[in-house]
């Protein structure tokens, strides 16, 4: 009976599933079938999983105003969350609203016929705001912990907020501030053309009602007593909930001030429900939680105290002029985890560190002066914003109402899409690309994907702080029959002419999908990878421009990792496709029709030789990540010593020859054992396989191989020789780096290098393993000196190529 019970369960679960799949699936059909409903509105809270806050105040207007009552309601509920919503619904007899489970087929049709949309937080990524839409975002607070690129542990992932921030008509803010947080760290101050409105918070407005306080607290019989309102911030996050350690913390905290309250004094508690699920408020005579009957604000607003730490939720009870407390029992580790805009100690209000002090502070009177906080913070907030924001917004009734446009800076928009951040060549080149051009001209934004960029935050937030960033997170919406097409294509099955047919349109809708209606005026496939992406910049209405760092060719047959029919699709549809080197220019006229050679053009990597100076002088670090055959001390040591010492730095892959240079090498050091070779590279598969192929060698004890490190300059000039031994290059910046390090350098006789050897008087030796041997012996032997280029005029030139693509 039990097995057929659960055969039961998981046959339904299954059918939820397949129904919320085919839904999804069907969402973008939707979208194109439906007019707009100019009297339905949508709202949304929390992804469906509140009803409090804002969106609450505003369902309260839109039913108890005649203005509104022609005007159908649907409300979007998480499936979770549905059955304690429709009761708190059915508390509150509010009756004239429709109920949509998010990802159900009922969902994505109102969310494509609403011509209202309210928005507390953000949409899910699959949402295109279709041209007709008025969408509100109203956010949920004003920030005291780091948002967007402040973020430290989250700043990839902000993708679907920003694009809902750009995509939102009206953006409420509650106060200067807030605006200018947003705007400045989710980088949309010159891409949002939306109204900003300055009004006070719809959840505020209780804090104005005086006789729902009294009624409430009438009706609970708190008349004579203390409340204190006790809302901690939850300490855990989505990926790491930590739940048995939190829940620990705050049923200690809440035993000792059990013992501590006087029979005057209560204490109601407002926790995330992970930590909620961990109390047992049986225990307690004293301390209860916030009733489910009310909404949040409407029972805080009965509270005499407000404890709190973190939480925004003190920019908001300081409307009612009464006591805030601040117990940050946990500052030092949080802040190590999670920034603060504000220092606490800039607060007015009392700060306590243990509940012995927390109940002094909660028993006596408030002592400090908030006048020019609530000034600052709260200026806008008044009982009549829900009923001003809704005539603004739905009813376009001018009434007064304070806003500003966004306009921004007026300058164009260059989005440039740089892969993944890995530890490559690209990276490093579009690095000294970003900080060799002049990015007074235009507005600048790398154009990321949160789940490609994931691995190599580090390298974003590192990047960010000289260019901005827009953010792609989820997939493009594709019917079941475009993903049969997709899964098609990728196995091989079908023709690539078929399958751009059937997916072109869905690449349209997809650039709606990632950028709203942010103007873009030129879109850089910098990447040049990622056939996916390919396609999404080709997509794009404005000059798009795709850069080729390598042999194409020589990379569809060695690595595998491009398909030759994508590369000419798009070679013959960007505007302009921009090699590195002249050899790769003829290398990728070989995708081009004859008609379309002419947007093919050279634009040498910038080589930003002052940073590389800079960043050498540093003392050698070996990161956490760091992977190496050798013990930190043994390198310093070997590096410290008067040996010569051969370098090679690349990925190790195929195409990079480090198996040759090995033998080369081993080869040489029977001559001299004196000497050694050192291998670095940032990634790559063939790591561990040489891991082992040296341990089999004689000179095992002579080569040094390294991955992953964030700084390989200081240890690239404590070498002597630089070895570049590639199969093929699309230019072999290493060769720069060392040459500025004062190293000599030789390279294979390849393409890619060849022009900058010859133009600069390096050495370049047969592309053969005895031509590496040769070219090490003479490194060895002193027949070879570094070139000393003037990387100054370089430059110059790398900047007249690169401002060419805007003509």
């Amino acid at each position: 009976m039990k097995s057929l019970k659960k055969k039961t369960k998981k046959m339904k679960l299954l059918k939820k599933f397949h129904n919320h799949y085919i839904a999804q699936c069907n969402y973008i059909k939707y979208y194109k079938k439906y007019q707009l409903d100019a009297k339905l509105i949508l709202l949304e809270s929390q992804h469906g999983k509140e009803i409090n806050g804002n969106i609450y105040y505003i369902i309260c207007e839109l039913l108890k105003n005649e203005k509104y009552k022609e005007y159908k309601l649907n409300l979007s509920v998480n499936k979770q969350r549905k059955k304690e919503i429709k009761k708190f619904l059915r508390e509150k007899d509010i009756k004239r609203i429709k109920l949509l489970e998010v990802g159900t087929a009922q969902y994505f049709k109102a969310i494509s016929k609403a011509k209202i949309l309210i928005n507390d937080n953000t949409f899910l990524p699959f949402f295109i705001k279709k041209e007709g839409q008025i969408y509100l975002n109203t956010w949920h607070g004003t920030p005291l912990k780091c948002l967007g690129k402040k973020i430290k542990d989250d700043l990839h992932n902000i993708g679907n907020t920003q694009k809902n921030f750009v995509a939102a008509d009206y953006m409420l803010y509650p106060n200067e501030y807030t605006k200018e947080r947003i705007l400045e760290d989710y980088m949309i101050k010159n891409l949002a053309k939306n109204t900003a409105i300055l009004e006070g918070y719809p959840r505020n407005t209780v804090f104005f009602d005086e006789n729902q306080r009294k009624f409430i607290r009438d009706e609970l019989k708190l008349t004579n007593k203390q409340v204190i309102a006790y809302m901690p911030t939850w300490r855990g996050n989505l990926d790491n909930k930590n739940t048995k350690e939190q829940g620990h913390a705050l049923n200690t905290i809440l035993d000792e001030i059990e013992q501590e309250l006087s029979d005057k004094q209560i204490l109601y508690v407002n926790v995330h429900p992970i930590e909620n699920a961990k109390i047992d408020y049986s225990r307690y005579t004293k301390i209860r939680p916030f009733p489910s009957e009310y909404e949040t604000y409407e029972f805080l607003n009965i509270a005499d105290v407000l404890v709190t730490d973190y939480s925004s939720v003190f920019f908001d009870f300081v409307n009612t002029k009464k006591k805030i407390i601040l117990y940050p029992y946990d500052k030092e580790q949080y802040l190590k985890e999670r920034g603060l805009y504000i220092n606490l100690e800039e607060l007015p209000f009392p700060i306590v560190y243990d509940t012995e002090d927390l109940i002094k502070e909660v028993s006596s009177e408030k002592k400090y002066d908030d006048t020019e906080f609530i000034k600052k913070f709260c200026q806008y907030d008044n009982k009549n914003a829900t009923k001003r924001i809704c005539e603004r917004v739905i009813l376009n009734k001018s009434n007064g109402i304070k806003e500003e446009q966004i306009l921004g800076n007026g300058k164009e928009n260059v989005f440039i899409y740089p892969g993944g951040l890995e530890g490559n060549g690209i990276t490093a080149a579009l690095s000294n690309l970003l900080n060799g051009i002049d990015k007074n001209k235009r507005n600048y934004y790398l154009l990321v994907d949160a789940k490609v960029v994931a691995k190599n935050k580090d390298k974003l937030s590192e990047m960010s702080q000289y260019i901005d960033y827009f953010g792609m997170k989820g997939k493009i919406n594709l019917t079941v029959t475009d993903k049969i097409y997709y899964m098609l294509y990728a196995k091989k099955k079908i023709k690539f002419i078929k399958f751009i047919k059937k997916v072109k349109e869905k690449y349209e809708l997809e650039v709606k999908r990632v950028l709203a209606d942010i103007d873009v005026n030129t879109i850089i496939q910098y990447s040049g990878y990622s056939y996916k992406k390919i396609l999404l910049c080709s997509a794009m209405n404005c000059n798009k421009v795709i850069y080729v760092h390598s042999n194409m060719m020589e990379e569809i047959n060695t690595r595998h990792n491009q398909r030759e029919e994508i590369l000419k699709y798009a070679y013959n549809k960007y505007d302009y496709v921009v090699a590195i080197t002249e050899y790769i220019a003829n290398m990728t006229s070989k995708f081009v029709k004859e008609k379309n050679k002419k947007k093919i053009s050279v634009a040498k990597n910038f080589i930003n030789y002052k940073e590389i100076k800079e960043k050498s002088n540093h003392e050698i670090v070996i990161d956490a990540t760091t992977e190496m055959n050798v013990t930190q001390e043994q390198l310093i040591e070997i590096l410290n010593s008067k040996n010569k010492k051969f370098i090679n730095v690349g990925r190790f892959s195929d195409e990079k020859g480090q198996e040759r240079l090995i033998r080369s090498f081993t080869r040489l050091w029977q001559e001299d054992k004196s000497i050694y070779l050192i291998l670095m590279g940032g990634h790559g598969k063939l790591f561990n396989i040489f891991l082992k192929q040296i341990e089999t060698l004689p000179s095992k004890e002579h080569i040094i191989i390294i991955k992953s490190i964030s700084n390989p300059f200081p240890i690239i000039k404590k070498c002597n020789y630089f070895v570049l031994s590639s199969l093929y290059e699309g230019f072999g910046l290493v060769l720069a780096e060392a040459d500025i390090l004062n190293l000599p350098v030789i390279s294979t006789n390849i393409g890619g290098p060849r022009r900058f050897m010859k133009a600069n008087g390096g050495t370049l030796v047969e592309n053969t393993e005895a031509g590496i041997y040769k070219g090490m012996k003479m490194l060895l032997n002193g027949e070879i000196e570094p070139m000393h280029i003037n990387y100054e005029k370089y430059n110059e030139e790398a900047r007249e190529q690169f401002e060419k693509i805007f003509k």
